[in-house]
Order: C-alpha cells, then structure tokens, then sequence
C-alpha cells in the first residue's frame, strides 16, 4: 500500500492482537478507514513481535511521509527495501520520498530499481518523469512520462506533467494541448489550473494566465504557488501593487519559499524600492545559497543601488552557477562598461572580461577601458625597450602569451593613444625584419596574426612612415616570388598594412595558410574570406531608385568608401529572451505610463519596424531584442549594406528585408511602420525636417520613432576640428585623415588636446572620417530640438542616458519626475556641456 493521504485520526480503541499477520491485517484495515493513529501504533506492534514484513514498513513509511516525519520514513522504507529487496512498492515510496527531499540521483536510483522489479506499473513511470524533470533531462522526463500514459491513457495528472515538461522544453503549443487534456479528464484540480496559468503566461497571453491562476486559487486558496505565480502575472501587467500584495499572500503561507522571495525581490525593485529588494532577495538567497536567478536579480538590485562592484560580484556568482544564464549576461553586458578595475573588484572583473570577450553576441568594444585598465601598465613596460622586439624584453613576452590580449586585439579598437603608439611601433619594426628576411621569433607569430586583424579592424588607421610604404612595397612582390614557408612567415605582416583581400597572392598559398590558431583563423576570414563574401553580396544589391539629392549622393559616396562602422560583433538577442518593443521603449525612456498600441505590447505580434539609415547593421542586429519583429532595413551605401547583409546572415536573420535607397524616398515603400529608428542619420541631410517629415508620414499614429541627433553644445570640439580641417585644406581621404591624427596625438592643436578622447571614434579610419571629416553635419540645441518634435507632432519621451546623468538632473530638477522638460534639459546642458558627447538619444510618439 503506498501514496495515503493525510487524515484525521479515529479515536475509537481498537483491540490489539499480538500476532504479527494479524496485527498488519489490522493496521492495514485501520489506514485504509482513515485511522492514521491507529493504523501506526498496530504497523508498530506488528515490526516490534518480530513480524518484519516488506508491506508493514512500507506502509508506516506510508504515514510517516504524509505527516512530515521524513528522516523517519527514510529509515523505515530502507527497512522495508532490506525486509524484502524485491518489493517493487518500496522501491518506488523510498524513490518518491528521496524526491520530496530534493536528493535526487538516490530518488532516480530508487524509481529505476522498482521499474526493475515491476517494468509496467505506470504511477512510477511518472514518477520517473518528475524526477527527470527536476534532474533537468527533459528528454528522459518526456520518454518517462509518455510511456505512463502509453500505460494509463487517462491519468489526468500524467498529463498535467507532461504539459510542464512541454513548457520547460519550449514546446508550449503542446504544453497548452496536455495540460487542457489534463483539466478535461479532471476539470477541478488545482495544480493543473496553476500550470496553465504558467503556461498563458510563457504564451503572453496574460488575460487568460490571470483568469486560470484565479481558477487555481478559486479551487484552492491556500495554494502558495498561485498565489505567487499570480504575483508574477500582475507584474508582467504592469499592476505591482496587485503583484506585491499576491506575492506577500504566498510568503504568508509559506514563509520559507525561496523563489517567492526572489519574485517579491523583483516587485520591489520594480517599484523602485531597492531597499526592500535587497532584503527579500538575500533572504531568498538564504533559504537556496545556489539559486542563480537569484543572484541574477541581486546583481540587478545593487546595480539600481549604484553598488557596481557587488552588482558584479552577484552576476558572477550566477554565471558560476549557470554558465548560459541569458539574464545575467546580459545583466552584465549592460553594465561592465560602468566598471573600474580596483583591488575588490579585479578577480571578478577579469573573470567577466574573460568570459564576454569569448562571446559573438556582445559589442565588444564596451570592453575598451577594461583593456586598457588591464593591458596597459604591461604595455607601457614593454614600450621602455628599443627596439621592442628583444630577448630581454619580458613585458613583450607576457604581452605575446596572453590569450586575452591576442584575441581582444582582433575584438576591440584600444581608444588609447599610449596603445596606439606601441602597436605602431611594433608592427614597423616587424615589417623591417621582414624586409630584411629575418625571422619572426616563433613567440610573437600569434600576436603578429592578432595585430594584422586590428589594423584591418581600425581600417589601417596608425601612422605609417615613407620608409614603412617602401618596404611594404618591396616586400609584397617579394612574397609572391618566395617559398610558401617564406609566404606564410610574412604574410600577416603585410596584411599589418594592406588587407590581404587586396592583394593578388597566389590562391593555393592562400588556401594552404595554416589556421591551426584562433589568431590566424581570424586572419584569414576576416581579410579574405568576408570580404569576398561581401563582394558577391554586392553584386546582389539593387537600389529602388537612383539617390537625385545632391547631398544624399555625397554623403553616399563617402560611406561607399569607408562603410560605418566596422565591428566584429554586436549586441545580438536570442528569440528566447526577446521581448515585445513595448518594454525595450520604456526602459529607454523617462516618461512614465507611455501607452502602447497592442502591436506594441503584445508577446504574439509582428510589429512592422524600419530602420532608417542602419549603415553597416549593428543597429539591426541590436534589433534582434524585439520579439517577433518584421524588420525593414534602408540605406543609401551598397558597402555599407553588403555589411549589414554579412553579419545578419551570421547571427541567422532572417526577419530583415534590406533595401538600398534614400531615406527621403522612403514613400515608395508600400508599408507603414509600428517603430521607426533613425540614429545619427538626420543630421547629416541638408534639411533634417525634409528627412523626419519622409519619416513620420510612414509612422502609425501612435507609434514610436528613436532619433539621434547631434548637440551643437556637447560638439563645440569637433566644430574647431573641422574647422582646422578646412584650413589646413586636408581631403577626407585615408592620408589626410592620418596626417589630422598625428598632429591632434603630436599636441600640434592645443585647443584639440581632449579629442582623443571623443569616445572611441577617433581610432578608426571610418570612425574618425565621420566625426571630423563628413561632408554634411547639422547640430541641434535643445531649443531647436523641441520645436523639430513640436512641428511633427511628436511626445518626446525623454533622453537615453546614464544612470548618473539621471540622478544629476533628479537633484536639480526633482518636480520634473518624467524629465521631459526642455527648459530644464537646455539649463542642465549648459551646466553639464559633455552630457550628450554621443548624440541626443530618445523615443517620441507620434499622435493619434
């Protein structure tokens, strides 16, 4: 006899028989009356007259399960196991205590065991399957619990639990489908109305979540996992205070649940409370130290609460517990930019360094002041010998045998003019052994590799010597004449200076490259094989029509020859963690209850967005955060776009319909659009109100378009940079952009000496041509800025910015709650000159 129920005791005397069988004939008919107490004291009398029989221990373990004597149980049913080592029933009641216990592998070992012994009994074969199930081997868990039901078609709960394993393995549409046979075959049973609560949920169809956990809690209001599995759905509603109240009810039954915890952590961040975040999630933490949601949410929390370093601490934690967390690494994408290396924090952040730059779907040059907090003391070591290349040189040696660096050199552009100086040091006097047929110490062929990929990266822009071209000149022709040993020697020290792609090597050589290395895998793909990919996806390319604007055709030729930006990767999303544009706008946004159509804000959508502009594709791939989005792409570079073509394929776009044409044609497209993004384009059109007006007649009413746009304030630099330009009478070509460069790095320009330091844009060829360079730039204040929106019928929704900026203007401005005072933003910059160095940022809303 296993599985009884909890009862209430019958006090009614029973005589005792002091014969063992009948002694168990009597207990057995008093637990199945219901007479627990009874039924113990007789399963006792009958072990203790020495009548040691396999049902009578699993039966007592029976009662001592049901009324929470575990360590009991425990030793009562492996009594029983060793009465009778072939009874399948106490196999299977030891299996499922074991499970209620949380020690897993001993409750698989138990259930496999009494299969062993009874190969068709279909309540352990389900068994089974929850033990799989919470083993995480969803498979087995499926196999398990399919085969209960081959042997019991019509076990309601066999079904409830194949719908949650369903759930956990992705498949809702039959998550959904198991889980309604469930409630068909048992239409009042609480758990299962839970579960499809849940499973709604997963669904985004939160209407009919909401009305299945109210059923669930209609059926049994004590259930502690309805209650906070409604907390979760009122806050996915955008209702916290129904959410905390639900979520407080479920810890009021059960105190110690751990998850419910970690949920009212979240709620109360969400709210803003960070102080009572923390507390609950430490408490949930408390209760399950390795729960690695938890520590996710932790680092979150602290993070709200402006301690990075213990927010970093947290987010490890969770990724040493889960390696493929999606929200911790993402979590940590956010903010490891905020990050400064110091004594506390340099384990952690040298572990999250290590683990992001191994990783394709980040933009790696976030990690730039990481690098040069790392990396530069032992380049500045290094850069103390002449030559650099020495034996004596231990810095250069450390520097050539860390995969770190190696790899980061072919991830990241190094914004550091200290950097900069030492890789163009170095990679000269490589090109003079070279042309002088010496060889390349065996040590530094990785780094040589790594530094070819980072010029071809930065698009060649460090300084190169008469001296340099003429050797490099010599040397090319020189390898096409040579060994291939010879070849494969040199070839990424010419490839330091001209990209490989370019060059007209023998094709076999090419092929026969050895790509043994990370290094020189990246070599040949990036300066080979991409670009001949990208030559074959240009040829592809047809415009809508031939760009007519005068300064459209010039701004189109200058990206036609640097295309920007070049990247290796970018802030991509996998469709499991994408969610509806909805709630990419709010968090971006600083005005409150934004209202949102239901394309918007629904999870089963296809919202229709245009990307205005998407140069080479880093905003489309960025894009890949909105869940079931139809996205189309524009611009007016056929380079620009081959890359945007490139590296969507990699990440397995396939959402994204890319067309070559103005931004000021954009009528001709025959749809309208949900969202529209266009950053950093409008300023660089001779009439940006020409270009938004285009924009916002193909914009839904109601809709949102991102605009950035470029302050005259935050600016005032690169005005005098331009200016220095055109009396220099400098071109925007790739020689006079190196020349401008050097004398800005030389101090040349005493009133330039903080452009370096203009973000990262002033380190690559395309970066810098755009920053200092471009044929056409407007700048807005936010005067002017207020009356472009004003004039579009647009809301503006408030600036994309730090979390420090925002407290700054909170302090000074605390009655603006939304920030979205113009006035106060045109006193705040004034004060604050550098807060939109990149470009005013923001979401508007179209009217309805």
């Amino acid at each position: 006899m296993a599985g009884f129920k909890k009862s209430e005791p019958n006090t009614k005397k029973k005589k005792i028989s002091k014969n063992g069988p009948q002694l168990l004939e009597a207990a057995i008919k008093a637990h199945k009356a219901g007479d627990i107490k009874n039924a113990e004291a007789l399963y006792l009398n009958a072990i203790d007259s020495g009548f040691h029989h396999e049902i009578a221990f699993s039966n007592l373990g029976v009662i001592y399960k049901n009324t929470n004597r575990s360590k009991e149980a425990v030793s009562i049913y492996e009594r029983a196991v060793a009465a009778n080592p072939n009874y399948a029933d106490s196999h299977a009641n030891l299996g499922n205590l074991f499970k209620d216990l949380g020690q897993l592998d001993q409750a698989l070992a138990s259930t496999l065991k009494s299969l062993e012994l009874k190969p068709d009994n279909p309540d352990v074969h389900m068994n089974l399957g929850v033990i799989h199930k919470d083993l995480g081997q969803l498979d087995q868990a499926l196999a398990s619990t399919l085969k209960s039901l081959a042997l019991k078609p019509d076990n309601p709960m066999t079904y409830m639990n194949l719908g949650a394993i369903y759930q956990d393995l992705g498949q809702l549409d039959n998550a959904l489908t198991t889980t309604l046979k469930s409630l068909q075959l048992k239409p009042d049973s609480s758990t299962a109305h839970m579960n499809l609560g849940g499973i709604y949920q997963d669904l985004g169809q939160l209407d009919q979540a909401l009305a299945a956990t109210l059923k669930s809690l209609e059926l049994r209001a004590d259930n502690h996992d309805a209650h906070m599995n409604l907390g979760g759905i009122y806050g996915n509603l955008g209702q916290l205070d129904e959410a905390l109240a639900a979520t407080l009810k479920s810890l009021e039954l059960s105190p110690d649940n751990p998850n419910a915890h970690t949920n009212l952590g979240g709620i109360y961040q969400d709210l803003g409370r960070f102080d009572q975040a923390l507390a609950a999630t430490l408490k949930s933490l408390e209760l399950k130290p390795d729960n690695p949601d938890a520590h996710t949410n932790l680092g979150g929390i602290y993070l709200g609460l402006g301690q990075l370093d213990q927010a970093l601490a947290a987010t490890i934690k969770s990724l040493e517990l889960k390696p493929d967390n999606p929200g911790a690494l993402n979590n940590l994408k956010g903010f490891i930019d905020q990050l400064t290396l110091n004594s506390s924090n340099a384990q952690n952040l040298i572990k999250a360094y290590e683990l992001l730059i191994n990783l394709e779907n980040i933009s790696h040059s976030k990690l730039s002041t990481i690098f040069i907090q790392v990396f530069l003391p032992t380049i500045q070591e290094a850069a103390k010998f002449d030559p650099i290349i020495s034996t004596e040189n231990n810095a250069l040696t450390n520097l050539a045998a860390d995969w770190r660096l190696r790899k980061s050199l072919t991830m990241l552009i190094p914004p550091h003019q200290a950097i900069e100086h030492f890789l163009t040091r170095l990679r000269k006097e490589l090109v003079g052994l070279a042309s002088n047929q010496k060889k390349i110490p065996d040590n530094l062929k990785g780094l040589t590799e790594a530094l070819a990929t980072q010029c071809f990266l930065n698009e060649y822009v460090y300084e190169q010597s008469p001296e340099e071209e003429d050797l490099v000149n010599q040397l090319i022709p020189g390898l096409s004449s040579s060994q291939e040993e010879v070849f494969n020697q040199f070839l990424a020290i010419v490839a330091c200076y001209v990209p490989i792609y370019q060059l007209k090597f023998d094709q076999g050589w090419l092929e026969n490259y050895p790509t043994s290395t990370y290094e020189s895998r990246t070599l040949i793909e990036s300066q080979l094989q991409q670009p001949q990919e990208e030559k074959r996806i240009k040829a592809t390319i047809k415009g809508v029509s031939e760009i007519s604007d005068t300064v459209s055709r010039k701004v189109q030729d200058m990206y036609e020859e640097n295309p920007y930006p070049r990247y290796r990767y970018a802030d991509f999303t996998d469709k499991t963690s994408a969610k509806c544009i909805s709630k990419a706008i709010e968090y971006e946004s600083t005005k409150k209850n934004l209202q949102f159509s239901e394309v918007l804000a629904s999870n089963h959508s296809l919202p229709r967005v245009l990307i205005a502009g998407c140069g080479t594709g880093s905003q489309v791939i960025t894009s890949s955060r909105y869940k079931n989005a139809q996205i189309t792409a524009i611009d007016l570079s056929s380079s620009s776009l081959t890359y945007a073509i490139r590296k969507a394929k990699d990440y397995g776009m396939k959402n994204v319909d890319f067309r070559k044409m103005d931004l000021l044609d954009v009528a001709a497209l025959d749809e309208t659009f949900d969202t529209i993004e266009c950053s950093g384009v409008l300023h660089h059109m001779e009439d940006p109100a020409k270009g938004l007006s285009a924009l916002t007649k193909k914009l839904k009413p109601g809709g949102y378009i991102k605009l950035g746009l470029y302050s005259d304030i935050a600016r005032k630099e690169i005005v005098i940079a331009r200016k220095r330009i055109k009396q220099l009478g400098l071109k925007s070509t790739a020689d006079s952009i190196r020349e401008f460069r050097q004398k800005v790095l030389k101090g040349e320009f005493k009133d330039l000496a903080n452009l370096p330091s203009f973000g990262g844009d002033f380190y690559s060829l395309s970066r810098c041509r755009d920053l200092c360079f471009h044929v056409q730039e407007r700048r807005y204040t936010i005067e002017s800025l207020r009356r472009l929106l004003d004039s579009h019928g647009l809301t503006f929704c408030g600036f994309m910015i730090s979390k420090k900026i925002k407290n700054l203007y909170q302090e000074q401005y605390p009655e603006d709650s939304d920030m979205v005072s113009f006035a106060n933003w045109g006193k705040f910059e004034e004060t604050h000159p550098s807060t939109f160095v990149g470009m005013y940022q923001f979401w508007a809303q179209k009217s309805y």
